[in-house]
């Protein structure tokens, strides 16, 4: 029996291209795929195939292709380029405040609360944008913590939430957005 189409099949199947090819960049989903199909369809042509077979291979590939996330027009408005300590800078432009990054393309001034905790409240505000992924820029030095309630929720709800220092951040946040991810950061800039 075959394996369900799913995006952690096709997942799989990019990765072992990936390897295959030796490639470490970053490729959109829907060229990978797009190239194994055509790989695909010529082999089968080779061995000689039923049409039939090729053509209910490619209705399959065309039903799942919501799965396929195709690369959007990417305006480089929220990729970040750097922090320092106090400082962030997103789509050339400098903040000097903590920020909420969103794949909308919006940077909004971020505040915290309690110092150095991401409560229930913050995390709501990062809900509105909704994301697949939170990335969580814990500061320079990682002293920004998340309160347990919300690692709860984010669990509850299917989000995926990476915490890491402030410039690993950065790093996760543009993989992440590049790749057409739902993907919203909170980016913390001092300790």
């Amino acid at each position: 029996m075959r394996p369900e189409i799913n995006e952690e099949l096709v997942d799989r199947v990019i990765e072992k291209w990936k390897h295959e090819n030796k490639i470490a960049i970053d490729v959109p989903k829907s060229k990978i795929i797009e190239e194994i199909m055509l790989k695909y369809i010529e082999s089968a042509s080779k061995i000689k195939t039923s049409s039939d077979k090729r053509d209910k291979l490619l209705r399959k590939f065309i039903q799942v292709g919501h799965i396929i996330k195709k690369p959007r027009h990417q305006s480089n408005s929220v990729m970040i380029n750097s922090t320092k300590f106090g400082s962030i800078t997103i789509g050339n432009k400098k903040y000097d405040n903590d920020v909420l990054v969103s794949y909308k393309d919006t940077v909004k001034e971020g505040k915290t609360n309690s110092r150095h905790l991401i409560s229930k409240k913050e995390f709501a505000l990062l809900l509105e944008e909704n994301p697949g992924v939170i990335v969580v820029g814990t500061g320079q030095e990682g002293c920004l913590k998340i309160s347990s309630d919300v690692s709860d929720i984010a669990e509850n709800k299917g989000i995926e939430i990476v915490e890491s220092t402030t410039p690993e951040a950065i790093k996760k946040f543009n993989q992440l957005y590049a790749s057409g991810r739902k993907v919203v950061g909170y980016m913390h800039v001092t300790c």
